[in-house]
């Protein structure tokens, strides 16, 4: 097919190099001329794993403008646009905007897929505005495994409003071998909600149960969460406890379906629940720092980690940066380190980090963190990834999240 894929973003580009790597003709659209130009002279804009092997392989079936008109004869054009929260709702002017462009370059039987996240009835708009078919097709993409994400998917969620214009969709996706779920374009939408809230509400329960271990003499939340986890009904996925969830996604997402839910009557408490466990999480390492460290005006502190999570450069309501303003509020003289993202906080070599700082927040989990004990011997440490081996500490010096011992009780 010649497929159009509208919004060149995380979502977008991924998805753009996947389908041209099945055989399809991908025309990628974006408003940013700058991102367009720069793919087209092969500058991949994000860091995600095997992305730039994939577009340079693909690079033949590959185009991208800002030329709307460019896809006048494409079969199936994907929205992948961005859709954030202003106030805590979902902001779904890109969408729109999309959609009325669409309207005036499509042909009458392109079928509109729409891959951004959107609330339940954005499709059935989207399908009002342009005179076109459209099918809800939400992706479940992790940043850091996003490729495989699409290749190999947990399942594929198509929901339409015609059984043909369905069965197209999943002829694009049935190279997957995934499990199809096919539903109405409203409980796909719901579907994609559903699924980040659990996941939030899971990281979120087990940074609870964190906050008690830390609390219990002998008591490991890693012990907790294995235990646990291991009952099929729970499952081990995203009981891993830290500093809490970032991204594009979880902070976004629960707050725009939260919001929704109050707006119909039907206020979603555990949902809400989470976010304020989240929201607190930032504040916790700092506290865990001046336990061990006291005063933090004038010291000089370290935090290993900016962006929201390992082998991304995404920093997009990133817990390290709220960390690193917590503890400027604090008076605390900040510098930072991270292999991959950029971010406006001095940024240094890890070397450099650790060695000109008397404290050390570890606040995202990139494996270049592990095994540093060595080099952290004399300072003041919070783990708040999990990532060191408390055995190979000085526990007077040194807190990880949900770890609780008798010499941190004063026993």
């Amino acid at each position: 097919m010649k497929i159009g894929i509208i919004g060149l973003g995380y979502v977008g580009l991924v998805t753009s190099a996947v389908l041209a790597d099945q055989g399809h003709l991908v025309v990628g659209v974006d408003v940013d001329s700058k991102r367009v130009e720069g793919l087209s002279c092969g500058r991949n804009p994000i860091y995600e794993p095997g992305l730039d092997e994939l577009l340079a392989k693909n690079k033949d079936r590959l185009q991208f403008t800002t030329d709307y008109a460019k896809l006048s004869d494409v079969d199936v054009a994907f929205i992948s646009v961005s859709t954030p929260t202003v106030n805590g709702e979902i902001y779904l002017e890109y969408v729109m905007s999309a959609s009325k462009s669409l309207a005036k370059v499509l042909s009458k039987d392109t079928l509109i897929v729409m891959k951004s996240t959107v609330l339940p009835g954005t499709s059935r708009k989207v399908r009002e505005i342009t005179g076109r078919e459209v099918v809800s097709n939400p992706e479940f993409l992790k940043e850091g495994s996003a490729i495989k994400d699409s290749i190999n998917p947990d399942r594929v969620v198509i929901g339409s409003y015609t059984k043909e214009a369905g069965d197209v969709v999943e002829s694009i996706w049935k190279f997957t071998g995934a499990p199809i779920v096919r539903t109405t374009p409203e409980e796909a939408e719901m579907i994609k909600y559903a699924a980040n809230s659990f996941l939030a509400m899971k990281v979120s329960f087990i940074n609870e149960m964190a906050n008690l271990c830390e609390r219990i003499p002998n008591c490991d939340v890693n012990k907790i969460a294995e235990g646990i986890g291991l009952d099929k009904r729970i499952s081990p996925h995203f009981l891993k406890a830290g500093l809490g969830w970032g991204g594009s996604c979880f902070p976004k997402d629960t707050l725009a379906i939260s919001t929704f839910a109050r707006s119909l009557g039907t206020p979603l408490r555990t949902v809400d629940a989470s976010i304020q466990v989240n929201n607190e999480r930032p504040k916790r390492a700092v506290n865990l720092l001046k336990e061990i460290m006291g005063q933090l005006k004038g010291r000089k502190v370290c935090v290993l980690g900016v962006a929201f999570k390992a082998d991304t450069d995404d920093t997009r309501e990133s817990v390290a940066l709220k960390v690193i303003d917590i503890l400027k509020e604090e008076g605390a003289q900040v510098v930072a380190y991270d292999p991959k993202a950029k971010a406006n906080v001095t940024m240094v070599s890890m070397e450099q980090c650790i060695d000109e700082s008397e404290g050390v927040i570890i606040a995202t989990e990139w494996n270049h963190f592990k095994g540093i004990e060595d080099k952290l011997r004399g300072k003041y440490v919070v783990d708040g990834r999990r990532l060191l081996d408390p055995s190979k500490m000085d526990l007077t010096k040194f807190r990880a999240i949900g770890l609780g011992t008798p010499s941190i009780q004063g026993e």
